[in-house]
């Protein structure tokens, strides 16, 4: 068969890489720990230095959904990655998957070819075809050193820094805004005490930090006898608005215009819009979890959250951190902060007028505010692009990606929430917007990517909130 050169082993140290071929085919590179390694028979030619490594198609065979932002999981000793969209599960080895349709998978040499410099080799079925282009696929937090204040692109692992470890009453009792290091707490906390703790966290570095943090422990401690403990939600100090440091708040309708991207002035203005939306989006996604941890769906047989819920919206909020944390540092390198432009808390309006019922706050912050920006997020980006500003662009084109998933999120348990209750989730999504949502949901929208991520037109066409459109 056919090898391509892909790049040194010793080079490539992060979990995934997208893989650009000329012929246009996108493949995902994922680098993880081998299971069980032999201590006598030889390791395959995929395995090297107690690392596995495995390429399939960049594209869910389904619908298309991006392979590279799969989560991962071990099932019968084999590695196995569900689609971020609809949560089809593909064995990353063979492809084969529980729902009938297969993935095209390609093996994977890490043993080095000499002749190509100690490459690792992908075997391809076709003659001729070769690498444009591998991407390593973001996953870190560009967080700040307390010390210095430059940005540290290493995330916590899955055992923190517990330096500062406090009981839950104990962060309550400190400072949130301090400015020494970001306060954790112990091992027997909640998941509800951690998001209780992430939204009375005022200080921008420490919410990103600690909600990298929660996401990590919790899928770390996911598969083994010692889960994270979910909590129902009481006894948890919740913040009627999560405290902010260094910002001046005003109203929506009193935000200085941005502008159309033509100035660099411009430009940094819609950044640090951005960043904000993306800072009320990490709260948004811990409220959801703590606020409604002891829902429980109205039905004959009543059923309570799944523990996969949890493990959803703690990846939204790591991914919102991801985002936020990519616009501060981008504001920063041109020549700007965040606070230095005044925000506005609208977002959070609208959790709180839908913080009694989870099928309304589904309905209007993850298919409603999140679902419009798959409308706008190219516009932007188009904006960005013409003006030359390809490191912003970088930033923007991974958080579209991304907010794809979170629209898919919302929908996958809305969906969920509908099925347990034998109900039409177009109906219950129409109906929280007539309730909740002031005036039209407006055009342009962006069909292919609201399609992808569950929502056609039956959902959003010609529906008119409460008030006047």
């Amino acid at each position: 068969m056919p090898r391509i050169p892909l790049a040194p082993l010793a080079s490539l140290t992060q979990t995934r890489y997208v893989i650009h071929l000329t012929t246009g085919k996108r493949l995902v590179l994922f680098r993880l720990p081998t299971i069980e390694p032999s201590a006598t028979s030889p390791a395959p030619k995929n395995e090297a230095n107690g690392w596995s490594y495995y390429a399939m198609e960049a594209e869910c065979p389904h619908a298309g959904g991006p392979m590279q932002d799969s989560s991962i999981d071990i099932e019968d000793s084999a590695y196995v990655a569900s689609c971020p969209w609809h949560a089809y599960d593909f064995n990353v080895e063979t492809g084969e998957s529980s729902v009938g349709i297969k993935a095209c998978t390609f093996p994977v040499d890490v043993r080095g070819a000499v002749e190509f410099g100690d490459q690792v080799m992908l075997e391809y079925p076709e003659d001729g075809v070769g690498l444009v282009k591998m991407e390593a696929v973001s996953e870190k937090m560009k967080l700040k050193t307390e010390v210095t204040g430059k940005r540290d692109d290493t995330s916590k692992q899955a055992n923190g820094n517990n330096e500062t470890a406090a009981s839950p009453q104990e962060a309550t009792e400190t400072d949130a805004a301090s400015s020494g290091p970001a306060v954790y707490l112990d091992d027997k906390a909640t998941v509800c005490d951690w998001c209780a703790h992430i939204l009375n966290t005022s200080n921008p570095e420490h919410k990103i930090e600690l909600t990298a943090h929660l996401f990590s422990i919790f899928t770390a401690r996911e598969g083994t006898s010692n889960q994270m403990e979910i909590g129902d939600g009481s006894g948890v100090n919740l913040p009627a608005i999560p405290p902010r440091d260094g910002l001046v708040d005003i109203k929506p309708g009193q935000m200085p215009r941005a502008g159309r991207g033509g100035t660099q002035k411009s430009r940094i203005m819609m950044l640090h819009a951005l960043a904000n939306i993306e800072q009320w989006a990490i709260d948004l996604a811990i409220d959801i979890c703590v606020r409604f941890a002891a829902f429980r769906t109205t039905a004959a047989d009543p059923r309570g959250l799944p523990r996969a819920f949890f493990h959803d919206w703690l990846k939204v909020a790591n991914d919102e951190a991801k985002h936020f944390s990519l616009l501060r540092t981008r504001l920063e390198e041109m020549g700007s902060f965040f606070g230095a432009i005044p925000v506005h808390h609208g977002l959070w309006e609208s959790a709180t007028l839908t913080g009694h019922d989870l099928r309304a706050r589904i309905s209007i912050i993850a298919l409603v505010h999140e679902a419009r920006g798959l409308d706008v997020n190219p516009m932007t980006i188009d904006k960005f692009r013409k003006a030359g500003d390809e490191e912003s662009v970088q930033s923007l084109e991974i958080i579209h990606n991304d907010e794809i998933t979170h629209v898919t999120t919302g929908h996958r348990w809305l969906t969920w929430i509908c099925g347990q209750e034998q109900t039409d989730p177009v109906q219950v999504f129409r109906s929280n917007v007539q309730q909740y949502w002031v005036g039209a949901l407006r055009e342009p929208f962006n069909t292919e990517a609201r399609m992808q991520a569950g929502l056609d037109e039956r959902y959003y066409g010609n529906l008119v909130g409460y008030g006047k459109a």
